[in-house]
């Protein structure tokens, strides 16, 4: 091997038990000087075939995309064991698993891609509720939209068996829907169908495609009773799909717009929990944020993941809610039991093991909340910036600074205007003494967020535990900001 390409490989050896990034490669394998991605490319391709691996096999070093790099081999006895299937353990070699990419809009209207996308999430939600099924989450699958790979690299990426792929066509109340189960390892199709419809069918194609799929995976549902649907009008059903688009663009306008078609979702049908449950994050965010109009943003969203969870009991986003604004309550062994329900009604749920980790930090349980963010790694690989920052959050409180720098850091790199992980990288450097990069961030913040204050974090984070929340307030005090 050249040296740079051994140093490549002693350093993914020390670090098997993560996922290495770029960053951190370049940094450690040429001392941070300015390296092209198709030099390191170059680098990792060179390893790969010096272990006897390559890029489709991974057998050796694991691409995760927009994440790094991964040593998942097996180490023992002086000797690499490189086998096709050396993944990071996870739920899915022990019972089915799929992942389903998001549906193309063939409609020839790009206004219809709400509906797309809320067809697929509704079809990972459905099959995140049976537990003997491992399903990745929606940011992962959303991540793969339009990749040049095939079905069978993109399952391995994902470390599954199965990968449903789809399309939809509509026009006016007419739908058209394509959707084909294809096995990972072989490439074929488990099977394919096409269902030809009105919107007023919707309902039933979606837990038609869930039984075929059950079906296929060959899953026993007995003793289990599928969940009714929290709602049966189709148009409440709409618009709630396009509620939750507008809330994905996360801005104070789109926020507004989430919040008024949700409205009108809930004026067709009172009891429709799912739409009282997605109004939550736009009021409890808009507070969080001190965006104008959000006054009373944390009031509201207490109010309606209430209404949430009275009318839906069993439903898992409703609680997941719930917890969530018991935080800002600063009522944490309330949000605790909430977060502890939702997994009881839906174990494989990413959102709720997201939301959970964060909630343990602030309620003053880091250990534990570390355990339950990477829980949540393991539905969703293709890390999204939230659950990085609530894991260097969880090391920064307990003094690992240096593994919370790095969390923290990726987070930024792919969301740079998150500014959560700006104050928490700040309070970071601070703590690890270097008070100019501290400041560096500091600034960065108040270029994304002009109005951002001392005051404003002392009266928005909900640390329940006091020494935490001092430790914070010091740190940034030391960081300049005022």
């Amino acid at each position: 091997m050249q040296p740079q390409v051994f140093s490549l490989l002693v350093f993914m050896i020390e670090n098997a038990d993560r996922v290495v990034s770029k960053d951190e490669i370049i940094d450690n394998v040429w001392g941070g000087r300015i390296v092209s991605d198709g030099t390191l490319n170059a680098r990792i391709n060179a390893l790969r075939r010096a272990l006897g691996d390559d890029g489709a096999r991974q057998g050796v070093i694991k691409t995760l995309p927009r994440q790094g790099f991964r040593f998942v081999a097996k180490l023992g006895n002086g000797a690499i064991n490189a086998t096709s299937d050396a993944k990071p353990d996870t739920p899915s070699r022990n019972r089915p698993s799929i992942a389903v990419l998001p549906f193309a809009n063939m409609s020839g209207d790009p206004e219809q891609q709400y509906f797309a996308d809320g067809l697929t999430e509704d079809l990972i939600t459905d099959l995140c509720k049976i537990p003997d099924i491992f399903v990745i989450a929606r940011n992962s699958s959303f991540a793969w939209r339009n990749s040049p790979k095939s079905i069978s690299e993109i399952g391995r990426d994902l470390g599954v068996a199965t990968m449903l792929e789809g399309s939809v066509r509509r026009a006016g109340d007419r739908i058209r829907i394509n959707a084909q189960l294809i096995d990972v390892e072989t490439g074929g199709h488990v099977w394919a169908d096409r269902y030809d419809g009105t919107m007023d069918d919707i309902f039933d194609v979606q837990d038609e495609i869930t039984a075929k799929i059950i079906a296929a995976l060959k899953v026993n549902l007995a003793g289990q009773r599928p969940d009714k649907r929290a709602t049966h009008s189709v148009k409440a059903y709409e618009l709630c799909l396009q509620g939750r688009a507008e809330f994905f663009m996360f801005s104070p306008q789109t926020s507004r717009r989430a919040i008024a078609l949700l409205e009108q979702a809930i004026e067709i049908d009172p009891a429709f929990s799912d739409a009282w449950a997605y109004q939550v994050h736009p009021y409890q965010s808009g507070w969080s944020f001190c965006w104008d109009g959000y006054d009373d943003g944390l009031a509201i969203a207490a109010q309606k993941a209430a209404v949430a969870v009275d009318l839906g009991p069993n439903s898992s986003l409703a609680h997941t809610r719930l917890g969530w604004t018991k935080v800002f309550e600063k009522m944490p062994e309330q949000s605790v039991a909430c977060f502890e329900r939702a997994l009881e009604l839906d174990p494989n749920n990413a959102d709720t093991h997201l939301w959970y980790s964060e909630a343990l930090n602030f309620g003053g349980e880091p250990e534990k909340a570390l355990k339950i963010a990477k829980r949540a790694l393991v539905f969703d690989p293709v890390a999204p910036p939230n659950v990085l920052h609530h894991i260097g959050h969880s090391h920064f409180l307990l003094g690992d600074l240096g593994q919370s720098v790095e969390y923290i850091r990726r987070a930024i790199r792919i969301a740079p205007s998150f500014t959560p992980a700006r104050i928490m990288l700040a309070a970071a450097y601070v703590e690890q003494g270097q008070v100019d990069a501290a400041r560096d961030q500091i600034a960065d913040l108040l270029t994304i967020d002009p109005g951002y204050s001392f005051q404003r974090f002392n009266a928005r984070y909900p640390y329940s535990n006091a020494d935490y929340r001092e430790r914070v307030l010091k740190a940034l005090n030391t960081a300049g900001l005022e």
